[in-house]
C-alpha cells in the first residue's frame, strides 16, 4: 500500500514570513523559501494526531489560537514543541480521524490524516535518504552496500520531487537487491532557500522536519535507524555492523565521521561510488551521520541533519569502528557545478580503495 504525507497548504493571505532580517537574504530567497505549506504531514498513533511542519514564525500566534476539528469534533491542542527548523503539534483522539480540519485568520483548511506505520520496519535494520533525479544506479549501489556490509534490512526514500522518474522506478531499481522493506514516499515540498552566514540553512526547513516525520510515524519499531545520504558509504575497520554498534551502544546511538572522497583528477564523469578512492592527505573531514536505536534512550529527542538537534556535546562522540566516504561526484550538482569537477593533489586513500574492492557489481 502507498504511503504519502498530509500537507496542509495556507490561501495566498496567510503566508509563513522569513525570520531573516533582508542583509541575509540573498536574491530568489523568498522564493525558494516554504512560506505555504502549514504542516508536511498529519498522522494518528496511539490516542494522538500528531502535525509536522516549518516553524510557525508570524503564524505562531494564530495557529495557537486556531479552532481544530478531527472528523467535525473540535479539539484542543495538547501540545505544541518548537525546534530550530520545525514543530510538533498534537491533539487528543482515542480512534484513527480521517481528517482534520483548521480554522484560523478568516480560512478553514482541511487534510486527510494518516495512521502511523511503525510495524512496517518492525525489528529491521533501516536506512533512509532524501532523493531527487539522482541517478538510479547510485540509489542500488548506496543500497547494496549497506545491506552487503552492515545488514540493511529496510530502506525508505523520501523523493523530493524527481522529474525523470516515479517511486515505481525507484522501487524497481531497488529490486534486485533483495531488501525485506522499502517505501518511497513523495515529498514535493520546496527543499528551502539557502541564507547568508551565518543563516545558511536557517530556514531549510524541509530535511529536518522530514526527518522526524519518518521518526514518529515509520520508524519507532525498527531494530536501528541509519541517516546516509546517497553520496555516503559507511566503511567499517571491525566486525561491528553500524546497525550493531547502535544497538550495542549505552546510549543506543552512534555517530559516524566523515571524509570527503574524489574520483581521480583530470578524469570524466559520470562516475560511481566506487570511482571515488582518492584522498588529500590528510583527508578533508565531512560532517558526521549517525545511526540511532529507536527504542534506546535517546529515542525521544529530536533528529537533525548530523545528529540530535538538542544534545551538542555528542558531536565530538565519534565511533572509531566507521568511517564515511562523502562521493564528490554522486551527484546531479544541484548546489553547484564545481562539485563535478575532481580536485588535483589527490592519493589512493587504501582503506577505501580496500573497500570499493567488495563493491557489489552494477550494471
Amino acid at each position: 500500500m502507498a504511503e504519502r504525507f498530509n500537507p496542509l497548504v495556507l490561501p495566498d493571505h496567510l503566508r509563513r514570513d522569513s525570520a531573516l532580517k533582508p542583509k541575509y537574504r540573498p536574491e530568489g530567497y523568498l522564493e525558494a523559501m516554504d512560506r505555504e505549506t502549514l504542516w508536511y504531514d498529519a498522522f494518528w498513533h496511539e490516542g494522538r494526531v500528531t502535525v509536522i511542519g516549518p516553524p510557525l514564525n508570524n503564524l505562531q500566534g494564530k495557529f495557537r489560537r486556531a479552532e481544530v476539528r478531527l472528523d467535525g469534533v473540535p479539539v484542543p491542542l495538547w501540545r505544541m514543541r518548537r525546534y530550530k527548523r520545525h514543530f510538533v503539534a498534537q491533539f487528543l483522539a482515542e480512534t484513527a480521524p480521517q481528517e482534520i480540519a483548521v480554522a484560523m485568520g478568516g480560512w478553514t483548511g482541511q487534510a486527510p490524516v494518516s495512521r502511523a506505520a511503525p510495524e512496517m520496519f518492525e525489528g529491521l535494520n533501516t536506512a533512509f535518504f532524501f532523493n531527487r533525479d539522482n541517478d538510479l544506479g547510485w540509489i542500488r549501489d548506496h543500497a547494496a552496500w549497506h545491506r552487503q556490509e552492515h545488514g540493511l534490512q529496510a530502506l525508505l526514500v523520501v523523493d523530493n520531487g524527481s522529474t525523470g522518474y516515479g517511486p515505481e522506478e525507484i522501487e524497481a531499481a531497488l529490486a534486485p537487491v533483495g531488501l525485506e522493506q522499502v517505501l518511497v514516499v513523495p515529498a514535493p515540498f520546496k527543499y528551502g532557500p539557502m541564507g547568508l552566514k551565518p543563516f545558511r540553512r536557517t530556514e531549510k526547513y524541509l530535511q529536518t522536519a522530514i526527518f522526524n516525520v519518518l521518526r514518529l510515524r515509520f520508524f519507532r519499531k525498527a531494530r536501528a535507524v541509519l541517516g546516509c545520504d546517497i553520496d555516503e558509504l559507511i566503511l567499517r575497520r571491525g566486525q561491528d555492523t553500524v546497525f550493531d554498534a547502535a544497538r550495542a551502544s549505552r546510549i543506543g546511538f552512534v555517530q559516524v565521521p566523515g571524509v570527503w572522497a574524489y574520483a581521480e583528477a583530470g578524469r570524466r564523469g559520470p562516475w560511481r561510488h566506487r570511482d571515488h578512492l582518492f584522498t588529500h592527505q590528510p583527508p578533508h573531514r565531512s560532517p558526521p551521520k549517525f545511526c540511532v536505536a529507536p527504542d534506546g534512550p535517546l529515542g525521544g529527542c529530536s533528529w537533525d541533519i548530523h545528529g540530535f538537534e538538542r544534545l551538542p556535546f555528542l558531536r565530538s562522540r565519534l565511533h572509531p569502528g566507521f568511517v564515511f566516504m562523502h562521493c564528490r561526484g554522486v551527484s546531479t550538482a544541484w548546489k553547484s557545478a564545481g562539485r563535478l569537477t575532481m580536485p588535483s593533489g589527490t592519493v589512493v586513500n587504501d582503506e577505501i580503495a580496500a573497500a570499493m574492492a567488495r563493491m557489489p557489481a552494477g550494471d
